[in-house]
């Protein structure tokens, strides 16, 4: 919503109009480091985002290994660290196995990634005891996110 003491009249030509915005944030992108880097790294994904006014994006867990340990996403921010050119946060996943992770993951992952259908590896959950783990063990200061269509709705 624009407030009433936006002045348009800035930046107006005869031949166009122009309105600045402030970069935009990606929260859904499959960076794929690690595991899949010959389809996208950090550097390749954060200079197509900024090509296209994202000046932050938020990486999926999905990758080989998924992002469920802090050893995992510790090696992937490290990762990101050398190679980014914009902001980059990174949400950890929800898996079975990998539950009592949670409460470390949170320390540093931006937000948590719950997959309820078929995706690749370890990362789907089906089982309401690891549901309500995840709700009991994430922070509560940091969003969830699940991954819900199809069969699982």
């Amino acid at each position: 919503m624009m407030h009433k003491h936006t002045n348009l009249r800035k930046g107006v030509s005869r031949e166009m109009t122009t309105l600045t915005l402030p970069g935009l944030i990606d929260v859904h992108t499959h960076l794929r480091v690690p595991g899949g880097e010959h389809k996208e790294d950090f550097a390749t994904g954060t200079a197509a985002a900024l090509a296209g006014g994202i000046t932050m994006i938020l990486g999926m867990p999905n990758t080989a290994p998924p992002l469920t340990t802090p050893a995992a996403l510790s090696a992937a921010y490290a990762q990101a660290a050398a190679d980014v050119r914009c902001d980059v946060g990174l949400f950890a996943g929800a898996s079975p196995e990998d539950v009592h992770h949670l409460p470390e993951l949170g320390e540093t992952a931006v937000a948590l990634k719950i997959y309820l259908n078929d995706t690749f590896g370890k990362l789907r959950v089906e089982d309401v005891p690891t549901l309500r783990a995840c709700f009991r063990d994430w922070p509560r200061h940091k969003l969830i996110a699940m991954h819900a269509e199809k069969q699982s709705v």
